[in-house]
Order: C-alpha cells, then structure tokens, then sequence
C-alpha cells in the first residue's frame, strides 16, 4: 500500500526539500531487525508527463523481495535498469512508443548469468547469507525493460578525464602507460567483484567461512543492516574515503545518473500521460537522482512504499543484548568517521 507523502508545488527561488532516505532499520518486533528500501513515486508539477519511480533496490535480498519487485516492475510501461557491462554499448532508445525495445545480442544478460563463469563475489556473498543476488533474481527479459546506464569503457574514460583535469599533480605523478589512480582503483573494483584478484579471491574464501556458521550469517547480515541503514542510500556522504575513491564514487554514480536522466527525457515523449516510467537502479544512486528528477525535470514525490530486502531474526546472532549492542554501536562510530 502506497503511504501518503506530502507534496506541493516547488516555489520559485525556494530551494527544494533534500530527499528522504532510501533505506531504513525497522524492527516489527523485539526480536527482528530488517532493512527496508524505499520505492517512491513521483508526479510531474506541471502535468505534463508520465509518472516516475525511482525503485532503489539493495543487489542482495530475500527471494520474496525480488519476487515482489518484479511484479511492481512489470506493472510499469518502461524500466530503465543499471547494466554496466563489458562490450557495447546496450542501450537502445525506441524510435516510437510502439516500436518494442529491444538489444543487440551479448554473452550474456543481467538475470542470465553465463554458466560458464565462476560466480562474482556478489553471488557467492548472497549465498553465504542465504540470499539471493539481483542478477540472478529478476527476469530483465521483458519487452518493458530498457539498460539504461554507461558501459565500462565510457566509466574508464571519464575517469581519466577527471583525473587529467584534476589541480593536483596526483595523477601526472603515474608513470607513462600506467593509469590513474582513480582509474586503477575501478580496475581494482572490478576485478574484487568479479572474483579474479587475490582480494577478490580472499573475499571468497571468507565469505565461504562465514556461510559454513549461522551464527556468522546472522551477524554479518545484521552489520550489512546497519551499514546500509546508516547511508540511508546515500554513497556520497562517506566523505572520510580517499580522494581518489570519492572520485570513482561521483563518476558511478553522477555520470550514470545524467544518462537515466536523459533516456528518461527522450522516453517521456514517447509515452502517454497515463503511463509511468521506473526507473530500477541500486539505493546509491537514488538521493542523486531524486535531486536531478525534482530540480531539473519539475517532478514531485507523491507517494511510497517500503519492501523489506532482508531481515535477521536476533536469536539466531547467539549474542547477548549487551553484545548486540556494541556491534551497533562500533558500526555506527565506524560510518561517523567516514562521513565526517
């Protein structure tokens, strides 16, 4: 059920209301502890256009999770989906809006991954926990689902831009033929993610460590509960990292967003009124986002709903109350200091 949301329309000279959080810590009972996302609706101002979700989502959860964000997914006349990926460029914007969408063929699609490829970290992390990973949870094949996003070449590119425009010397100290440091650091990333540098091979091993206790499952899930409540869906504001991952931070996130934002321009021409457009990206990119939808395209927020990615049952952590609360507690302090 949607929950009212207050709503008027922007005054000039009147700066707008920051959004909300996208992410929150509920607790439906003394014993449980959930992390829920928000999935927001929102009304253009002047009545002219479809309307808009911004569905942030969490990239592992409980299979009812997904289950229930596919159905709300599918309700909608257009899906704009994260999908960076590793050859071309996939995203395809129809010539009319009768025209189906559709892509060039790849090796594979997000929600088919290829089987003859180990699992990436975030796959083998959902299992540990006894979840599920996004990819492999929802059906991205359907005719309303549109990539939306940059691939991983523009990302390099940008980042090198930057890096060249930068007014310290940091990134002409690299040697001739080795990459930037923020460029270096989304290789890293990358390679982490999909499993194929040592790091990426330590956090398997640990990973696989923490999925053979329930105990551990318990305790990790709630500290990724507390993380991600923290951020409140805002990347942006671990502003405690080193420079040059704030960088990478602002290019996936900023740069991504401007690409939605304008598919998003293009699709609302081509869809009636009655239509609505969601737009399917991680809880990251959702404060910026919001802010480019209400400042720069005149929409307003209308209306929310709340699903419940995961939850931890507290019996299962083993932990006493005083125990519980300065894992809490640490985790906490720990997200201060990055966002000091």
């Amino acid at each position: 059920m949607l929950a009212s949301c207050a709503s008027t329309r922007p005054v000039a000279n009147v700066p707008l209301a920051p959004p909300e959080p996208y992410t929150r810590i509920a607790h439906p009972d003394t014993n449980t502890v959930q992390l829920q996302i928000a999935v927001r609706k929102f009304l253009p101002t002047h009545h002219r256009g479809p309307v808009v979700w911004l569905a942030g989502t969490s990239h592992i959860g409980d299979p009812d999770y997904y289950r229930a964000l596919q159905k709300h997914l599918d309700a909608q006349t257009l899906v704009l989906f994260e999908g960076v990926n590793a050859g071309t460029h996939k995203r395809h914007v129809r010539k009319s809006a009768e025209s189906p969408i559709t892509s060039p063929p790849a090796k594979s699609t997000p929600g088919q991954p290829d089987a003859s490829e180990p699992p990436g970290i975030q796959t083998t992390m959902a299992k540990s926990l006894g979840l599920v990973f996004q990819l492999d949870a929802i059906n991205y094949d359907r005719l309303n689902f549109l990539n939306s996003d940059l691939s991983i070449q523009q990302i390099q590119r940008l980042i090198a831009g930057r890096a060249a425009d930068a007014p310290d010397a940091s990134a002409s100290a690299a040697g001739a033929g080795e990459p930037a440091a923020g460029n270096a650091s989304f290789q890293n990333l990358m390679q982490a993610m999909d499993g194929s540098s040592f790091l990426g091979s330590v956090m398997r091993m640990g990973l696989h460590f923490i999925g053979s206790s329930a105990k551990l499952q318990a305790i990790t899930k709630l500290a990724f509960i507390e993380v991600l409540g923290e951020l409140k869906g805002n990347l942006t504001a671990m502003k405690g990292m080193p420079p040059d991952m704030q960088q990478l931070i602002q290019v996936l996130i900023e740069a991504r967003n401007r690409t939605v934002i304008e598919d998003l321009k293009t699709e609302s021409k081509l869809i009636p009124r009655s239509g609505s457009i969601a737009i399917f990206y991680g809880t990251g990119h959702m404060d910026d986002m919001e802010k480019r939808l209400t400042g720069d395209l005149h929409y307003h927020p209308a209306g929310e709903l709340w699903l419940t990615a995961f939850s931890v049952e507290l019996h299962q952590t083993g932990l006493s109350a005083s125990e519980l609360a300065m894992v809490q507690n640490l985790i906490k302090y720990q997200m201060s200091q990055l966002q000091q």
